[in-house]
């Protein structure tokens, strides 16, 4: 397969942008299954804030993998709790870091809030072969992140102090992909924001393959396929949050992924590009203080709670 194609599909797959109970999935058994009974492995390093009512945590856990560790930031309002928790998601080509003001404003909110590092951000030099192969690669590290995304929600219980069924998400980007995706084999989570994020139909990818390559790539973008998975999110809530000039993301893509999506669900559009706007973010907060319960008042003196 070119290389122009193969990179097409990088693009597709990594970011064309970008309640308690047993966890569900797509097919019982399938790839986004883990073992919920492995050793967690978690750690925290340390502060890295200080002179600051909200902490932030370095912390580690174990990967699904079982040959890695997925770094993440604890970010945690005063008190012991019990709170609700979100879990943070970065785009494309960034990381934990990305997000972690935004999880500084939860956590001034009540939250407990955890901002994750991706397989791709733990490892931006990993070799990706072209054509058919590559797509596996990337298959396969979508599939890690989602796993790993499943391991953040037992973080949150069992060191964060979370309280069943007040669990958040927010993805920006490639980590709205992520969250689509997510939304469809994760219980716990009960309201999800998915930032710029959207997704074509996997009939129109496959228009620029090969046909003798087209069977294979099918096979292989279903699995992550957001628009699939989207679809089994229910009950959980989501916002769609959307940029009029999105200028990484069509339009038809950002679209899609809100109209695969099951109820309920509510899509905002706003007068900015990929990037986020003040008012996305106030939005944000806004609903899901609703969602989950928050504050709407600073918990301790001299903390943000918003942009």
């Amino acid at each position: 397969m070119p290389k122009r194609i193969a990179l097409i599909f990088v693009l597709l797959l990594l970011a064309g942008c970008g309640g308690a109970g047993d966890s569900k999935s797509v097919a019982d058994g399938g790839p986004f299954d883990y073992d919920r009974d492995a050793a967690l492995d978690f750690e925290d390093s340390g502060r890295v804030n200080r002179n600051y009512p909200i902490e932030i945590r370095d912390v580690s856990y174990a990967s699904p993998s079982g040959d890695d560790i997925v770094t993440a930031f604890l970010v945690k309002p005063p008190g012991k709790g019990p709170f609700p928790g979100v879990i943070l998601v970065h785009g494309a080509g960034a990381n934990r870091e990305q997000l972690v003001v935004q999880a500084t404003w939860l956590a001034g909110r009540g939250a407990v809030a955890l901002a994750v590092d991706s397989p791709f951000a733990r490892n931006p030099d990993i070799e990706v072969p072209e054509g058919v192969p590559g797509l596996r690669v990337e298959r396969d590290l979508i599939v890690l992140n989602v796993q790993e995304l499943r391991r953040a929600v037992d973080v949150l219980e069992e060191h964060g102090g979370v309280e069943d069924e007040k669990i958040g998400y927010v993805g920006y980007s490639a980590g709205a992909r992520t969250g689509a995706i997510l939304a469809g084999n994760e219980d716990r989570i009960d309201a999800y924001v998915l930032i710029s994020g959207g997704s074509a139909p996997i009939s129109e990818v496959t228009k620029a393959v090969p046909p003798e390559t087209r069977s294979d790539v099918e096979a292989i973008l279903t699995e992550v396929d957001p628009l699939r998975h989207v679809r089994e999110a229910a009950p959980a809530k989501l916002l769609f949050q959307d940029g009029r000039k999105d200028e990484v993301v069509p339009r038809a893509a950002l679209l899609a992924l809100y109209r695969a999506a099951s109820k309920p669900k509510e899509i905002r559009w706003y007068d900015a590009t990929h990037e986020p706007t003040v008012a996305v973010y106030s939005d944000t907060l806004s609903w899901l203080t609703k969602e989950l319960g928050l504050s709407t008042k600073p918990v301790a003196p001299r903390v943000k709670i918003g942009p």
